[in-house]
């Protein structure tokens, strides 16, 4: 075998290998589970309020390994209805226990105060009366836009 041709095999061996090491590096591994939020510490990716209250605060992580943080489920699907965002998981804050639910543990009753006044709290999907996510979807679409309120 010419050395022309050995030294061509091995370029090709070498770059399959920096391609391969190069995409292993920049893979993201995305959390099992909601990431611990710092309380008072961390922004709401909506309002820019601090995230201070953990029986409302709401949870985003991206495929790109991003965490979006918020302190209402309202300020939650307000932000998803008006950005490109592609989610890896969902999470809200049980409002009657602590600890967190996964979109598809969680159903949603009403409350009078939350923090910005979307009126809408995260419970069990196992709690009586409990709506699903499509009605709390509905209560931030039906909230006018202008109006900032709650506790």
């Amino acid at each position: 075998m010419p050395i022309k041709m050995i030294k061509g095999a091995l370029l090709v061996v070498a770059l399959v290998v920096v391609v391969v090491a190069f995409v292993r590096l920049n893979q993201v591994t995305l959390p099992e589970g909601a990431v611990p939020v710092v309380w008072d510490g961390e922004v709401c990716q909506h309002c820019k309020m601090h995230v201070g209250d953990p029986r409302f605060a709401a949870q985003v992580q991206t495929t790109s390994g991003d965490i979006l943080n918020f302190d209402d489920p309202g300020c939650l699907f307000d932000y998803l209805e008006s950005h490109d965002v592609s989610a890896h998981a969902v999470y809200f804050r049980n409002y009657d226990d602590d600890g967190w639910l996964a979109e598809f543990e969680v159903g949603f009753l009403p409350v009078e105060d939350s923090p910005m006044g979307y009126g809408i709290r995260a419970v069990s999907k196992e709690t009586p009366e409990v709506q699903d996510i499509d009605w709390a979807k509905s209560q931030v679409r039906a909230r006018p836009h202008n109006q900032h309120g709650g506790s």
